[in-house]
């Protein structure tokens, strides 16, 4: 008799991507991630930290509240020393929708 001892954790994003890194990240742990593209009902937790950690808290805790389920977020941002305090945590605020190739050709 065999059994099945991953544990399923939630990753707080909608992002494919980011799922296949975390995944690939924790292969042979015996974790693997579920993202919200796989749940009804999820929450879109507004970013509203000033920090990357304070937005990673956000989105942990809300969605740990509405699964009941460990939950892992992170938060990430577009730095330019050219453009001080224009970006980084507030990235997805400033640029919406946009990809990251759209930025770069804009900015550049």
């Amino acid at each position: 008799m065999t059994f099945d001892m991953t544990r399923i954790m939630i990753l707080a994003t909608r992002n494919k991507g980011k799922l296949r890194e975390f995944n690939h990240a924790f292969e042979g742990t015996g974790i693997k991630f579920q993202s919200l593209l796989e749940m009804d009902g999820a929450p879109d937790p507004d970013e509203t930290g000033d920090t990357y950690e304070e937005n990673a808290l956000i989105k942990a805790r809300e969605i740990a509240r509405h699964t009941g389920q460990p939950t892992v977020a992170d938060d990430s941002g577009i730095e330019i020393d050219a453009l001080p305090g224009e970006l980084g945590v507030k990235s997805a605020r400033v640029w919406g929708e946009m990809t990251y190739d759209k930025i770069n050709d804009i900015l550049l």
